[in-house]
């Protein structure tokens, strides 16, 4: 297992072009080290994967109800950010972790900036995934230490200021609103990444339309959206106007339009290829669109834990 653990940090870390036969190998040591995965598998009949198309993608529901891990002991675990029933548990240890900062390391676009968070850190929040992303980054400036920060702190912290900025889709349009109100403009030259979460808002918005509103009372910020979840160990990126970018080590499955199938490679540890409950659209690039969850049970709020 150590042998396999150190090829998939490499692979991540290295990686240009997805491997399917590196795919079909984490999958059927997951087949065999996984219970949960492997009687989902042996459900539909599959008791080793032969060809790439017969790897079964567990939908990320059984997180709620079901110990998902393959690499033996589990340490710790993060949370879902369910708003309501049941919330996912993600379990990790050491060596998941390791993949987890080697696929977060990789994906982020803007190495060697300064990053500003609204985000509380992760010894505040430690069952947030999010949380756990954010310590990676080298010299993050923390600008939330607690539940909640006022719009008025954030524009007297950030003014005139430039750097990476993540903040909750909610912690935008807050600051927006406040903005408006006091009829004030925030200068300053960021890369502001919210990382969604929509329905938190109240209100029938998307990233475009947020991103749309923020740029009228904060007019020098380039704004990015994450898609990530604590059921994923990668995630990715998209300037406001384009789809999200996938990797060599965590790949869309999905073709055209339908529901999001991702084969995640820092995954190893629980289940790299999962079924995710958004309706997505896929261009022949490989970037996604994320159009909706398909029912309206939790979505997943625009807070801290996700």
């Amino acid at each position: 297992m150590k042998d396999l653990i150190g090829r998939i940090k490499r692979y991540i870390q290295e990686a240009e072009d997805f491997d399917p036969d590196l795919a079909m190998e984490v999958a059927n040591f997951q087949l065999l080290n996984n219970p949960v995965y492997g009687r989902f598998a042996r459900r539909k009949g599959i008791g080793r994967i032969g060809k790439l198309e017969e790897i079964p993608f567990l939908p990320v529901e059984f997180f709620k109800y079901e110990e998902v891990f393959s690499c033996g002991l589990h340490e710790g675990y993060f949370l879902s950010s369910g708003t309501g029933g049941d919330r996912s548990r993600v379990y990790y240890n050491q060596e998941s972790l390791a993949l987890y900062r080697a696929s977060a390391l990789r994906s982020f676009p803007f190495k060697g900036e300064r990053v500003y968070s609204l985000i509380p850190p992760f010894r505040i929040f430690p069952r947030s995934s999010l949380s756990f992303m954010l310590s990676l980054f080298p010299g993050v400036q923390y600008l939330n230490l607690s539940y909640e920060i006022s719009p008025e702190e954030v524009f007297n912290a950030l003014y005139g200021r430039e750097g990476v900025v993540f903040s909750t889709s909610t912690q935008l349009l807050r600051l927006i609103q406040w903005l408006k109100r006091k009829e004030k403009t925030l200068m300053g030259e960021f890369k502001w990444i919210e990382t969604g979460g929509y329905k938190g808002l109240g209100l029938k918005y998307h990233r475009r339309s947020l991103h749309r509103e923020a740029s009228s009372v904060i007019p020098q910020a380039q704004f990015w959206s994450e898609y990530g979840m604590a059921e994923l160990f990668s995630q990715f990126y998209a300037p406001s106007r384009e789809g999200y970018r996938p990797h060599p080590y965590a790949v869309v499955f999905t073709k055209g339009k339908g529901l999001f199938r991702v084969f995640d490679f820092a995954n190893l540890c629980t289940v790299s290829a999962l079924l995710v409950p958004d309706m997505v659209e896929v261009e022949e690039s490989g970037a996604f669109h994320v159009l909706g969850r398909i029912s309206e049970e939790e979505r997943g709020c625009g807070y801290v834990f996700r």
